[in-house]
């Protein structure tokens, strides 16, 4: 069997690799990422799960992001002269594409030993992207392989535990909590920068913070994550730090307390099936924050 994707040998030595790295894949001509089937898919989805805009900056505020004024399915037909970026989410939710994925992250299991991609929590995603377009500074909390299937694009990568790119606050998770970070062009000098084409692609570590420089032409790009054990630990120690400086106790980074991490890792456990249960039946995020943690955890939210 042809392999959709490679990863070279002695790439990967951990479940849980602290810098990028590159892989190359076989996807550039399927036929899923045709722009009549990414429009059909556009179509298809709920609302939900399609995120698109007109253009914006690395520091984009997410409270000011500009409208394209179109549909999503008008935006991908469109996209050589819609000055757009678009993410389609969720994608394995057609058995075309969950199929992709499995595969992709199957043979990235075999490769590394079950080192990557042996996933949890698997999610698909498509980025289409008018030319020039950015996608602005953020980070992700989950493992992330992004494979360029047409067109070419820059990523800015930099250190998630670098304070003087990020501060902690910054890099907590918080429910409701956008993905947007603040940027400033001094932070180049401290970045990684990766140039991907199409039948390239780049492993991006959890939480490591970037943005993304659209090339001159339409840019498509398939992104696959995926958790483990110790990312999902992570990332319930993310949350609970970040409701915990709410109420003025800043915390200190995962690992620096095995057993505190454990102890709130458990308190997490405990209590997020009774916040979602609380969400669900009030019906608003905001309203469930201020009834599970109080006023000052809603005025926090963002």
């Amino acid at each position: 069997m042809t392999r959709l994707i490679e990863i070279e040998p002695g790439s990967v030595s951990s479940s849980l690799p602290e810098a990028s790295f590159r892989v190359s894949h076989r996807l550039a001509d399927h036929p899923l990422f045709q722009l009549d089937r990414l429009a059909r898919l556009a179509a298809s989805l709920p609302a939900d799960r399609i995120e698109f805009n007109g253009p914006v900056e690395p520091n984009q505020d997410p409270n000011l992001t500009p409208s394209n004024g179109m549909t999503p399915e008008e935006t991908v037909r469109r996209i050589e002269q819609a000055k757009s970026w678009m993410v389609l989410k969720n994608v394995e939710a057609d058995p075309e594409y969950k199929a992709l994925l499995d595969a992709c992250l199957d043979q990235a299991a075999e490769q590394t030993g079950g080192l990557m991609g042996a996933a949890l929590d698997r999610q698909a995603f498509i980025f289409v992207t008018s030319p020039g377009n950015v996608t602005p500074f953020h980070s992700d909390p989950e493992q992330n392989f992004l494979l360029q299937i047409r067109g070419a694009k820059c990523m800015s990568l930099f250190d998630h535990r670098d304070r003087e790119i990020v501060s902690a606050e910054d890099s907590e998770l918080f429910p409701g909590k956008h993905r947007n970070l603040p940027y400033s062009d001094a932070f180049e000098a401290k970045a990684t920068h990766q140039h991907i084409e199409p039948g390239e692609g780049i492993f991006v570590p959890i939480f490591d913070p970037h943005w993304v420089k659209n090339g001159d032409a339409v840019s498509i790009s398939f992104s696959i994550t995926w958790q483990t054990e110790e990312t999902r630990r992570l990332v319930q120690l993310s949350y609970v730090n970040a409701v915990l400086r709410r109420f003025g106790w800043p915390q200190k980074a995962a690992g620096a307390n095995e057993t505190w991490d454990w102890v709130k890792i458990a308190a997490y456990r405990a209590l997020r099936p009774v916040y979602d249960a609380v969400k669900k039946l009030v019906g608003d995020r905001r309203k469930a924050l201020a009834i599970f943690l109080g006023r000052k955890a809603t005025e926090a939210a963002v």
